[in-house]
C-alpha cells in the first residue's frame, strides 16, 4: 500500500545518502552538506569538496594577538551536538561548553553559535543547532542516529527564482530531509 508507514520507512533506509545530499543542495539552496553517523562518529555522505579533518590552524584573538590552535573538526561537531543534549534549559541560550578556543570549525569555517531549538524537551531527535559565519551559516538537525547538516553563503545564487542563498531556505530543506529520515527511524 502506498500509504503503508512500515513501507515508506524501509524505502527510505534503502535510499543512497547521496540522495539526500542531493535534496539539500541540488537547487543550490545549500551550498554543502553532510549526513554524520552519530553511532560510529563518521561521516557517511557529503558533498563533493567536504571534508571534516584534524589540522593546525591560526587564529587572531579578541585582542587581536594570533594563536595556534590544533582542531579536530569532527570533535568540534560532536562535542557541540552532546553538550547541547546534555545542557538542561539550554534552548536559545548559547551555552555551551565545547573545549576548542578557537571556536566551532567546519569544513574549514569558523562558526558562531546562534541558536538551538529542542522540539521535545526529554529527547534531542528533531533537535536543531542553528550556526553563522561571515555571509553565510549552518543548520545541524539530530535524527535518531544521524546529524544531517546543510551549510549556505549568501555570497551564492540558488536557482530557485534566482536568489541568493539564505537561512530561511537552508534551514528548511535541512529540516525536511531530517524529518524523512526521523519517520524513518533513521
Amino acid at each position: 500500500l502506498p500509504g503503508n508507514k512500515h513501507q515508506n520507512k524501509n524505502l527510505i533506509k534503502m535510499q543512497d545518502w547521496n540522495s539526500h545530499i542531493n535534496e539539500i543542495t541540488g537547487d543550490k539552496t545549500c551550498e554543502w552538506a553532510a549526513i554524520f553517523d552519530l553511532s560510529s562518529g563518521q561521516v557517511i555522505a557529503s558533498s563533493p569538496g567536504v571534508n571534516f579533518n584534524t589540522y593546525e590552524k591560526e587564529i587572531q584573538d579578541e585582542t587581536g594577538e594570533s594563536q595556534k590552535f590544533q582542531i579536530d573538526e569532527i570533535q568540534n561537531l560532536t562535542e557541540l551536538v552532546k553538550n547541547y543534549q546534555e545542557i538542561p534549559g539550554s534552548e536559545g541560550t548559547g551555552a555551551t561548553s565545547v573545549s576548542s578556543k578557537a571556536g566551532i570549525i567546519l569544513n574549514n569555517q569558523k562558526y558562531s553559535f546562534v541558536s538551538y531549538v529542542r522540539e521535545n524537551p526529554t529527547v534531542a531527535t528533531g533537535s536543531s543547532i542553528y550556526l553563522r559565519r561571515k555571509r553565510g551559516g549552518l543548520c545541524i538537525v539530530v535524527t535518531n542516529k544521524h546529524l544531517v547538516i546543510g551549510s549556505y553563503n549568501e555570497d551564492k545564487v540558488s536557482t530557485e527564482d534566482t536568489k541568493r542563498q539564505n537561512s530561511g531556505d537552508a534551514n528548511l530543506r535541512v529540516e525536511s530531509v531530517a524529518k524523512k529520515l526521523i519517520e524513518a527511524n533513521e
